[in-house]
């Protein structure tokens, strides 16, 4: 599925360096001894050399595999290597997909779910799709949380997923996170850990006439 027009604007955000070519990926699996899944194989051929900054001065660099002549120069990562992270606890094998610090967690899984930032979710778009919302929601205002909460049965939260049910989004949206977008508001539901955020921008100023 193509990425949406706001997520697409999100990923033109960020800078691209050189990447490994998809073919020699897939033949670092082989020799490996791994099966080179579909999922990774389509990540990395959409996705290698982004560079996501996910906090100040601190990169991810998207890819399944780094040239040893990478500019920047790799920092958490082996040169011309995969690192293929064995099946456990009822999920699939996964596989590095970034140059980035280990506790961002930047796994992709065999069957194309992401676990790292703006994850966990079922493919590597709906994270795009995700931050694409939200540079979006951004660009209307100052950002700031105007409710966290647990229990998604109180009555006040249940109020508020219904009163926003006609803005549901499906393309960011899977069994971990729903979201629900508006133009000055988008509100996140996770139902597994019964919990929501609201995110709100605050409307403009009234001009004043002079």
């Amino acid at each position: 599925m193509a990425l949406t027009k706001r997520a697409s604007a999100w990923l033109a955000t960020l800078p691209r360096t050189q990447s490994v070519p998809t073919a020699r990926v897939e033949q670092l699996l082989r020799d490996g001894g791994h099966t080179p899944h579909q999922a990774w194989l389509t990540f990395h051929d959409s996705y290698a050399g982004y560079a996501e900054e996910v906090a100040p001065g601190d990169f991810a660099f998207w890819g399944l595999s780094h040239a040893a002549d990478r500019i920047p120069p790799l920092v958490w990562v082996d040169p011309d290597a995969v690192c293929v992270v064995p099946a456990k606890r009822g999920f699939p094998e996964g596989i590095v997909c970034a140059d980035a610090h280990p506790v961002h967690d930047y796994e992709l899984l065999a069957d194309g779910r992401f676990m790292g930032v703006g994850g966990p979710a079922a493919s590597f778009d709906q994270k795009i799709e995700r931050h694409g919302l939200m540079m979006e929601l951004a660009s209307r205002g100052t950002v700031r949380t105007s409710r966290v909460g647990r229990g998604l049965d109180k009555q006040e939260n249940q109020d508020l997923i219904h009163e926003m049910r006609a803005s549901f989004v499906p393309e960011a949206s899977d069994t971990n996170a729903e979201f629900y977008v508006e133009p000055t508001r988008v509100l996140r539901v996770g139902r597994i850990i019964d919990y929501l955020v609201l995110y709100e921008v605050d409307p403009p100023a009234p001009e004043t006439t002079p």
